[in-house]
Order: structure tokens, then C-alpha cells, then sequence
């Protein structure tokens, strides 16, 4: 037994991270990396969301957009969410994630149920954060003139490979 002395009473409990409940919420990008697949033949960033407002207010929302993949099916749509992600921050030439950061949007989120690793939140969708005078993006190009390229340029034989501008990883 150890002694000890604590007043619950005068601390906020932490009852676990249960998910939000299914609906929109503005929040902020607060971080993001490029991470490698599992199966190592694809990339994706990994976005942490900050809720900025309501009873759910400081809760954070992870979130993933595959960006390279071996199933171009499964590349594209990565592609379409990021553009839209992109169209709802108001970044539409974007270069390094952290464009995407401090840049309120609204979230719509769903839950994923998971009877292995417990239920939780996926984002669904991006919207910019205030519709209210607002003018809309202009069209973007269709996909088949949308190309990104999520590989390195080519360097000499003897040079080290560089990474692509956007995928430099952040301390």
C-alpha cells in the first residue's frame, strides 16, 4: 500500500476517449506527417484534428488520406479527398502539409464501428469552416489533367535521394 493524498473533487476525470458523436465539427489541423503503409507499396498523411468550438471543444480527431497506393483506385479517391481537404482550407497550390494547419474547416465525421479494436471516429468529408461570404474555388482540372507527383525527383546515381517538398517530415 502506498500513501498518498488526492482530492478527486477538485480534478476533471478522464473517463476514456470515447468517439464524438456522428456530425460536423470546425477544427484545426494541429499536426501531420507522411507515414508508409503497412504493406509498404503506399504512403498516406496522417492528420490530427483539433475541435475548436462546441461541448466537444479541445477533443482531437485523427485522420488518414492516402496519397500514394499501389491500387490506383485507391490512390485517386486519397487524391480527391486531399483536394478536397485542400478546396476547404483555402490551400490550392499545396507544397507541405503544414499549408493545411491552423486552417479552421469543418469535419464531418462518422463512426467506425470495430468490434476488435473498439469504436471510433473517421472523417467523411472537408467543407471550408463559414459558408457566409465566401466565394467558391474555382473548378479544378479534371483528374486526368490532375497528376501529383508523390515521388522524389530523379537525382544523379551518386546523389542521395531527396525528398519531394510537401513529404518533409517536421521535428
Amino acid at each position: 500500500m502506498a500513501t498518498i493524498t488526492f482530492d478527486a473533487t477538485t480534478v476533471e476525470p478522464d473517463f476514456g476517449m470515447a468517439p464524438l458523436p456522428a456530425g460536423s465539427y470546425i477544427a484545426q489541423a494541429i499536426e501531420s506527417e507522411i507515414k508508409t503503409a503497412q504493406s509498404g507499396t503506399g504512403q498516406y498523411v496522417q492528420f490530427t484534428w483539433k475541435v475548436l468550438d462546441g461541448q466537444y471543444k479541445g477533443r482531437l480527431v485523427f485522420d488518414r488520406i492516402n496519397v500514394k497506393n499501389a491500387n490506383q483506385v485507391a490512390e485517386q479517391i486519397g487524391q480527391k479527398q486531399l483536394s478536397a481537404l485542400c478546396h476547404a482550407a483555402g490551400v490550392l497550390r499545396l507544397q507541405d502539409t503544414m499549408q493545411l494547419h491552423n486552417k479552421p474547416v469543418k469535419l464531418r465525421l462518422v463512426i467506425h464501428e470495430d468490434d476488435k479494436y473498439g469504436d471510433s471516429n473517421e472523417v467523411k468529408g472537408y467543407e471550408p469552416a463559414g459558408m457566409q461570404g465566401m466565394q467558391p474555388a474555382a473548378a479544378p482540372a479534371p483528374f486526368a489533367q490532375f497528376q501529383p507527383s508523390f515521388a522524389p525527383p530523379p537525382q544523379a546515381a551518386h546523389a542521395a535521394p531527396a525528398a519531394a517538398p510537401w513529404m518533409t517530415q517536421r521535428a
